[in-house]
């Protein structure tokens, strides 16, 4: 009898472990697009298909605040109600389809005359924006949908976590040849790139329309729980990631000017290095995470940041693998701080509003997208003060300095908003 019982609860777990691959494929994909967007849009818009600064921040950030509004939207429709797993895998695939067919033609912007550049951008990254929310929103939702307990969505959200650090990767090896060259038009390379991206993420998104929900499966409202894993409010919560958004926004999208001028595009093992930092590190977040606690493993993880930011500044003069080595430094440490705020955040909305997951998430990611519209405004103002395209000049004074005060409204947002404990001490500070 035991043994029949171990056999079905191997059974169950291999089948399990199964069902997770088409959620962690499609999320490969859906990353693709989203890291693309967020590392390659500023440069090529500016160095390929000719844009000025300022019109290049003003349409980031106008798209951003429109896929905000969008999920916002989206979020108090879906309030107190649940998708189908069926629905969810189908959306999502009607939006990697759309996204698909209109980020390629975008990419292609410089082989058009530069009369037409302004306005096809300006048409088609408005349009991406609108079928991303399609392919995001279903696509999370699935996080839920296809899981039946808390273990089994805790191991689906690594798997996600691994699958997009890879997917980073990729992006940031494929940047590094793209910016060599420096400010060259009408090669069509970004085109040719985004045109494969496109097929990985059409087929991974028709990979997970194969999913099917299981006996047993819960898509009911989770319950509430009895407390968060920080102590640090919602309203704190969306404030760090707010900051941290701009941090790490303004540093990926100077990084290709920088590369591509300071180092004349030979520099592009920093562009990986961050990706790799991201994607490898989360292994020792976890040890450290079950070592300190929350808290303190996020503050440490801020501390981080900034020094690896401050610390990549200091390095140019040791040439561009120095910089690589704290350029990891810093995408660990933004691996670390996304996890845990994600976690914590989901914590609180457990905890506090567990019949609105939808929109609850729906702000965060709406917040997150505000502070990525700021981190892009805030790169084109500080393209058109310098004059960057000679060695990079000013470039990393930006990439060091905006980071590292984000980070210092970060800790205090986290020291104000943490509970005093007992004995006057804050909940941050360790045990003497």
């Amino acid at each position: 009898m035991r043994r029949n019982l171990k056999v079905l609860h191997r059974e169950a777990l291999t089948e399990s472990q199964a069902a997770l691959w088409p959620y962690g494929v499609a999320h490969f994909g859906k990353s693709l697009f989203w890291y693309s967007s967020e590392l390659v849009f500023a440069f090529f818009l500016t160095e390929r298909a000719g844009l000025p600064a300022a019109w290049m921040g003003g349409l980031l950030a106008g798209g951003l605040v429109l896929s905000a509004l969008i999920d916002l939207a989206i979020g108090w429709k879906l309030r107190g109600a649940s998708f189908t797993l069926a629905r969810a895998c189908r959306l999502q695939f009607i939006g990697a389809c759309a996204s698909a067919a209109v980020i390629t033609p975008l990419f292609a912007a410089d082989l058009l005359p530069e009369a037409w550049r302004l306005i096809w951008a300006v048409l088609l990254a408005t349009l991406f924006r609108i079928a991303y929310a399609l392919y995001d929103i279903p696509q999370n939702a699935t996080l839920v949908l296809a899981t039946r307990n808390a273990r089994e969505r805790a191991r689906l959200a690594a798997l996600r976590l691994s699958c997009s650090g890879m997917a980073s990767i990729a992006v940031a090896t494929a940047l590094a040849w793209l910016v060599r060259g420096g400010s060259q038009n009408g090669s069509g390379r970004f085109a040719l790139v985004t045109l494969g991206m496109s097929v990985v993420a059409i087929g991974s998104a028709w990979y997970l329309t194969r999913l099917r929900p299981r006996p047993g499966a819960d898509c009911a409202v989770p319950a509430a729980s009895s407390a968060s894993g920080t102590g640090i409010g919602l309203i704190p919560l969306l404030l760090l990631m707010f900051l941290v958004s701009i941090a790490t926004s303004v540093f990926g999208k100077l990084e290709p000017y920088y590369v591509a001028y300071r180092w004349q595009g030979q520099g592009g093992t920093i562009i990986i290095a961050v990706s790799v930092g991201l994607t490898v590190a989360q292994p020792f977040w976890l040890i450290a995470l079950r070592r300190m606690g929350h808290l303190r493993t996020l503050c440490v993880a801020f501390v981080l940041l900034g020094a690896g930011a401050i610390a990549f500044t200091l390095a140019e003069t040791a040439g561009y693998y120095a910089q690589a080595a704290f350029a990891f430094l810093f995408g660990a440490a933004n691996g670390g701080i996304a996890t845990l705020l994600w976690a914590s955040f989901a914590d609180r909305v457990s905890a506090e509003r567990p019949t609105a997951p939808a929109s609850a998430f729906a702000l965060l990611t709406a917040i997150s997208k505000f502070g990525l519209a700021v981190a892009s405004l805030t790169v084109a103002a500080w393209l058109f003060l310098v004059d960057y395209r000679v060695d990079g000049t000013g470039l990393v004074l930006a990439m060091a300095g905006i980071p590292a005060a984000a980070v210092a409204m970060c800790l205090a947002v986290m020291a104000l908003s943490t509970p005093i404990r007992s004995g006057g001490r804050l909940g941050i500070m360790p045990r003497i």
